[in-house]
């Protein structure tokens, strides 16, 4: 499991105004959520693509599960399990899903889908993060060193929200769409290559955005060390009072 470091400088925020203090700390505690679960996304997408089953012991084994469903059908059913072959073949394989299910064995469909899930709660939680980048700068009562930590995320990470936003709407670039308002006017988009939607490349989840062009973001530490890093210099922006502390706590 990747653990991050936060160093807050203090334990509470010295701004004048009441109100916009509890907002700033709010929009900090999100932050900190953001990372949460950025670094769970990212080990639990590390661990389902590190996780490679055997194809031939998965295969006897399927093959005695099936085996040993077809025995207890052909013996239930007696001389009607030829003359009513298809019914009793759709019981047995009933049975061996039963029986998986029992023994506690995902479809494959399901396992296909575990890295790709992980991959996009990452990179929602990494777009997430720069759109708390963007309301922390709008602030009067802040330094301008926010506004180069959103300038940063942009540049180190310029196709994640593109990316998510295309996630967001896959319904829209399944069919070709790209911007609301081009989709308004019927117009499609010029698609470079081919359209890709939800593709995983090595530890990359790849999307086609909306101006035809085929991205990528990575899942990975060194992203997921991009965030802390622009986190901390969002902390040591601001003066503090009371004594530092480190989170996540234990």
């Amino acid at each position: 499991m990747y653990l991050y470091e936060l160093a807050y400088p203090g334990t509470w925020l010295q701004l004048e105004s009441a109100e916009v203090r509890f907002e700033i700390e709010g929009a900090l505690r999100a932050l900190e959520g953001i990372l949460t679960e950025a670094a769970i996304a990212l080990s639990m997408f590390e661990e389902s693509q590190s996780q490679r089953p055997d194809p031939r012991n998965e295969w006897e084994r399927d093959a005695e599960i099936r085996r040993q469903a077809e025995d207890e059908i052909r013996k239930e059913a007696g001389d009607d399990y030829y003359q009513n072959f298809d019914e009793h073949r759709l019981l047995s394989e009933k049975r061996v899903r039963d029986k998986k299910v029992e023994l506690g064995i995902l479809p494959r469909s399901y396992l296909h889908k575990i890295p790709f899930i992980h991959a996009h709660t990452f990179v929602y939680a990494v777009d997430s993060f720069g759109k708390y980048l963007e309301v922390l700068q709008e602030y009067d009562e802040i330094s301008g060193e926010i506004e180069k930590c959103s300038h940063e995320f942009d540049r180190l990470l310029p196709s994640v929200r593109k990316t998510r936003n295309s996630a967001l709407h896959i319904e829209d670039r399944s069919r070709g769409y790209g911007p609301p308002r081009d989709k308004k006017k019927g117009k499609k988009m010029v698609v470079e290559g081919f359209l890709g939607l939800s593709n995983l490349e090595g530890n990359s989840l790849c999307y086609t955005i909306d101006d035809g062009s085929y991205q990528r973001v990575e899942i990975s530490p060194e992203v997921l060390g991009i965030l802390v890093s622009l986190a901390n210099r969002v902390l040591a922006s601001f003066e503090w009072s009371g004594p530092a502390r480190i989170e996540p706590s234990y």
